[in-house]
Parts: structure tokens; sequence; C-alpha cells
């Protein structure tokens, strides 16, 4: 019996349909490109900061700003691209910085105005890339760079050289100038090209392509998932298939339900390695065909976005947040499932080994759920803040999300605690298992599930009860290594006492020695006699010990035989006694029992 442990099964798996779960994750990774898109908006107000000394005990820049001892630097884009990065002093506080003007700003304006010159004004032509020129002039001893062109009627300022970008960059503010001046006539002649006509019509043929490779792609992905999902279908049914005849050729004609169907763990448990090992391939194809087609998509609507300079910055924000996002789930959920099939391996090979009994085996397998559900908790939770890490989200929010957590946490935190702490004291002291029936207050049945948290009971009539286990203070175990029959049974008054305790001692000895319960029945002597006298008659009681979990079935049984026996017998149950008094006389006046 001990075989019919075998590994664990997955009991992790997603329960939403597919669209819902793609739905979900779309909504979750618009929800980061919008929110990380959102942080990083300045206000723009100036440009030429002044420079003064940070104070200590410094606030954390925002995000996009590297700060370096007294000075703080942020990207200058163009189309998405970073060009060069401006310095500014520190500012330490940015809801009043005085006279200073934050390096973000600065940068933004200085975007600003690369925008506008590139988008230009629709009643005027535009810029002609053969003809603009970017050149240093000196104000205020200060080198300023401008961009002139045949279509400008005057120069326009682009930005300003100062002190601070030369301490930056650890050189001085005329050689800088002349690095940015190079830097910005390249950049600034490559997104003029590209909003051309002419580019403009190679962009979108290139991005219609681009997307029907994608939908084709998409379509075979699709049919491979498809044609998985049946292979997992024919598969489960085989699997069914196979379990009912193991369990078919184990249990006896007359047995009820086993435990193995009743519990659906156990049911997991019984069908062959090689056939298990396959369904678990095929589930794990089904699974990376998902994140491939979520992958194809990103990758190509990103790309298509790429080829326009007006979605470039964009698109680097759908790629960045959804490839991180996608990766993250990727890589934890494959860490999950190759630690659930590195435990199931470990429960085969100490199963093979036939080394436990099936006891220890059935208590492996209750620990081995729990530390499943853990596991996978502490994998998420993890892959959750290292992805917060890495999107780099203002520590602001993070601080606000913190303090609506713990504001949470602190209603629900000791009703919590206590369930986390019975549920392993339940584990720590083998109070029960999976599989075993107990009874818990009034609640009763077969244990399905077990975790820190809580215990799911399968009741009699079929329902399943959820208990948290901090409820679970005193819990009666009906199924620990052996259980008892507590058979009693009432005859008439006037029987022979001896003879009705001889017949139904030699029924239990028959029934004991019987080839299909023998190894069920495993004691009859603890208990046997007259339990009871009483005016409706004798009580003869006996207590059997059977396996476990066998004791209703044993007793329907011998419900049975002995029903068989006393008729043959001629051996009446007992019938309640009523005496009339009349006339000073006795009268007996026998009555049949109300229940």
């Amino acid at each position: 019996m001990a075989r019919a442990i075998a590994p664990i099964f997955n009991r992790y798996r997603w329960k939403c349909p597919n669209l819902l779960r793609g739905f979900v994750l779309w909504s979750v990774t618009l929800l980061l490109v919008l929110f990380q898109s959102a942080i990083r908006q300045p206000i723009a107000l100036g440009q030429l900061p002044s420079l003064t000394v940070p104070r200590e005990n410094q606030a954390l820049p925002p995000v996009g700003v590297e700060r370096r001892g007294t000075l703080e630097s942020a990207a200058v884009r163009l189309d998405g691209s970073e060009l060069f990065r401006v310095a500014s002093p520190t500012v330490l506080n940015r809801n009043d910085p005085g006279a200073q003007i934050p390096v973000e700003i600065r940068a933004k304006q200085i975007e600003t105005n690369l925008e506008q010159l590139i988008n230009g004004d629709p009643d005027e032509p535009g810029l002609d890339p053969e003809t603009l020129e970017v050149v240093i002039e000196t104000i205020n001893e200060q080198p300023v760079l401008f961009v002139k062109d045949a279509n400008l009627a005057e120069p326009r300022v682009l930005l300003t050289v100062t002190n601070a970008d030369a301490q930056y960059y650890s050189t001085n503010q005329q050689q800088l100038a002349k690095r940015w001046k190079k830097i910005l006539e390249d950049a600034l002649r490559q997104a003029l090209k590209l909003r051309q006509p002419e580019a403009l019509q190679q962009q979108i043929s290139t991005a219609a392509k681009t997307l029907t490779a994608t939908g084709l792609l998409t379509l075979v992905l699709g049919t491979l998932w498809t044609l998985l999902r049946h292979h997992k279908h024919k598969l489960e049914q085989r699997k069914q298939a196979e379990i009912a005849a193991i369990s078919a050729a184990e249990q006896p004609a007359t047995e009820p339900l086993a435990l193995e169907a009743r519990v659906p763990l156990l049911q997991e448990l019984r069908y062959p390695f090689g056939l298990q090992r396959r369904l678990q391939l095929v589930q794990f194809l089904r699974w990376l065909m998902f994140w491939a087609i979520a992958l194809v998509w990103v990758i190509g609507t990103a790309y298509s976005l790429s080829l326009f300079p007006q979605t470039r910055q964009f698109a680097r924000n759908v790629i960045t947040i959804p490839i991180v996002f996608l990766l993250t789930w990727f890589f934890t959920g494959l860490i999950n499932r190759l630690t659930d099939i590195a435990t199931d391996r470990f429960i085969q090979s100490r199963e093979k080994e036939q080394s436990l009994t099936e006891a220890n085996l059935q208590r492996i397998a209750t620990i081995a759920n729990v530390i499943k559900g853990l596991k996978m908790v502490l994998l998420y939770t993890v892959a959750v803040l290292w992805m917060l890490q890495r999107l780099q989200l203002a520590p602001a929010s993070l601080l606000t999300l913190g303090a609506l957590i713990a504001l949470a946490i602190s209603f629900a935190a000791q009703s919590l605690v206590k369930d986390l702490v019975n549920g392993f004291l339940i584990l720590l002291e083998d109070q029960f298992r999976i599989g075993d029936n107990i009874r818990v207050g009034d609640v009763s049945g077969m244990v399905e599930n077990l975790n820190l948290r809580v215990t799911q009971i399968r009741s009699d009539e079929g329902g399943l009860i959820t208990l948290p286990n901090s409820l679970i203070s005193t819990v009666e175990n009906r199924s620990r290594t052996w259980a008892r029959t507590d058979f009693q049974i009432e005859v008439a008054y006037n029987t022979d006492v001896d003879r009705a305790l001889a017949i139904v001692r030699e029924t239990v000895e028959q029934m004991a020695q019987d080839p299909e319960w023998q190894s069920v029945i495993l004691d009859t002597q603890e208990v046997f006699g007259v339990e009871q006298l009483s005016h409706s008659g004798i009580v003869i009681r006996n207590w059997i010990k059977t396996a476990p979990l066998k004791q209703w079935l044993v007793a329907r049984e011998l419900r049975r035989r002995i029903k068989i026996a006393f008729d043959q017998n001629q051996i009446q149950i007992g019938i309640p006694r009523q005496v009339w008094l009349k006339n000073g006389s006795a009268q007996a006046n026998r009555c049949e029992h109300s229940n």
C-alpha cells in the first residue's frame, strides 16, 4: 500500500481562463508603463542655475537624476535616444528651490527647444537637414549653442554650457561646447531626415510587415498551444482511466470509496511516473507557449513604435517595462515549476526505495505541499520587490504603498499571525495530515488541503469546509495508526445471554478470519461482554480494532452478518417493556420502540 503514495501533484496551477489571464497581464503592464511615465514628467521652468553648496542630510534625488557630490545630472534625449547629460548644483528642497533650478527641469527645457525646432511651425517651411548648422557663441563669458538654417529668420538658442557641466565632465566649457555641437548637429539632421515623407512611407511599410509577421507567428504559436491542450486533455483522461483500473484491482468489491478516491491529492499520486512526467512536460510547454506569444507581441509592438521618431521614447518604455515584467515573471515561474518538479522527483525516489511507510510518505506529502505554497509566495514577493527596484519607481510612491500595506496588515495581522503559528504547530506536531479524517468542533470529514493559514475539509455530504488554523484548538483524528469500531447490539431481555454472546463472538471471529477482511480487522478481544441491562433488553458490546478509516466499513458489514446470524438462531432484538397496574395486579405490555 506504500506504493500508493507517489510524487506530489502540481497543485499550483492558474485557475483563471487564458483570456482573463492575458487581460490581467497586459493591464498590469500598461499601468506600469503609464505610472513610470507619469512619475518621470518634470515641470519646465528655466534653464540656467546658480552655483551653491548643498547642505548635509540631503534628500534623495528624483527618478532619472544622478547625484555626484555637489552636482546633479539629468539626461537630454531626442526621439528616445540619450544625447548627453547636463549638470546643475544639487537642489536639496525641490518644493522650495529658491533661486536654484533643478537639473531635471533644465534638461526638460533643452528637450523642448529641440522638439520645437524639429516639429517647426505648420505655417512656415521646416528645417533643411543639408543647411542646418549648430554654432557656438560666447555670451556673458559662457558658451551658448545656437542653431542656424536657411529657413530660419534668426538663430535659435539651444542651451548654455555652464561651469557645472564642465565640472561634471572634468573639462573646460569650450571643449565641452564643441563636443555637444557635433552631437546636436548629427542628432538634429537625423531627426529631420526621419520626418521626411519618403522616410515616413518606409516606416509605415516596415511597421505593417512587422505586425503581419507578429500575427502569423502568434497564429503558429497559438495552434501549437491548442494542440498541446488537446494532448494534455487526452493524457488526463488516460491518467484517470489508469487510476480507476488500479483502484478496481486493489479494492474489494464491497469496499466503498477508498481514501485515494476521496482525496484528490492521493488520487494524483497513484498514476505511473512516466505518464506523470509526460503530463508535466506538456503543461510546461503550454506555459512556454503562452509566454512566447506575450513576448512576440511585446517585441513586435515595441519595434513598430520605435520606427517612428515621435513614438520612439514610448517604445523604449513599452519594451523596457514589459520585458522586465515578462522576464521577471517568466524566470520566477520557471524556478517555481522546476523546484516543484525537483520536489516531486525527490518524493518519487523515496517511494521507489520503499524505505518509508505509507504514513511517513503521507506526512512528507503534506509538508511538501505546504513548502510549495510558502516557496511560491516567497519567490513572487522577491520578484515583485526586484521588479519595483529595477523599474526605479519613485521612492515616495513606494513609501505610500508601504504605508498602505502596513495599515492593512495592522488590522489583519493578529488573526493572520495566529493562523500561521497554529498551522506551523500542526505540521510540527503532526496533528493531522492530508487524507486524515478529523473532527474539529461540529465539523468533520476528510482533510483535502492543508497549508500554514487554512485547513480544508471535505464533509460526508460533499461540502468543502475551510477553517482558519487559528480556530483549530481541539482536533479529533479518527484515522491515525489504527481505528476502532464500538459495536453495540441489544437483544430481548428473555434471551439466553450466553447463547447470544456465543453467536456474536462466533460471527465476529468468522469475519476476522475471512480473507477479504483479515487485513482490515486487527483485534477483536479488547472489550466483549454484557454492557447494560434494562427494561428493553440486554446490550452486548464489542470493541473491534481496525485499520485506519475502516471502522465504519467493518461496522456496516458486521451488522449485516449479525442480522443473518440472529435470524438463523431466532434471537430477537430488545423491545421496550411497560408495566400497567390494574386492580393491584401487574400486567406486562410490550410495545414497539419509538425509534
